[in-house]
C-alpha cells in the first residue's frame, strides 16, 4: 500500500548514492510536490547544522510539535531532488512544515530556479 504523501508533509528519508557534498543518509526532508505519473516528489533536504544557513538558498526552520522536528534545522533549497516513493526512500512521516515557512520556501525555490 502506498503511503499518502503530499506537500508541506516533512519526512524521515532515506538519501543513499550521493555524490561530494550532496546531503546523504537518513535525514527530514519537505515534500515540496508529489507527481503521480512519474510515482516521484520533489523533496528539500534539512539539516540539523545551523552553518548551513550561511549558505544562499537556504532557510531555517524552529522545531515545534507541528513540524515533527526536534531541532531547529536548515532547510536546503539548492539540494533539492527528485525522489521515487516506492524505493523505500520515505521512512516516516514527521510533521508538516507551517503555512509561512512553506510559502517562502517556494519563492526561494522559485528565485533558485529562475522561473
Amino acid at each position: 500500500m502506498q503511503r499518502a504523501i503530499k506537500p508541506m508533509d516533512i519526512w524521515m528519508v532515506s538519501l543513499t548514492e550521493t555524490v561530494g557534498s550532496e546531503q546523504m543518509g537518513q535525514r527530514p526532508a519537505i515534500v515540496i510536490s508529489v507527481h503521480n505519473q512519474s510515482n516521484t516528489c520533489m523533496v528539500v533536504p534539512l539539516t540539523k547544522n545551523s552553518a548551513a544557513s550561511r549558505f544562499p538558498y537556504s532557510f531555517t526552520i524552529a522545531c515545534s510539535m507541528v513540524n515533527g522536528l526536534s531541532v531547529d534545522s536548515v532547510a536546503l533549497i539548492f539540494q533539492m531532488r527528485s525522489l521515487s516513493m516506492t524505493a523505500g526512500r520515505f521512512l516516516s512521516k514527521m510533521g508538516s512544515v507551517e503555512s509561512g515557512h512553506f510559502g517562502r520556501i517556494k519563492s526561494l525555490i522559485k528565485d533558485y530556479l529562475q522561473v
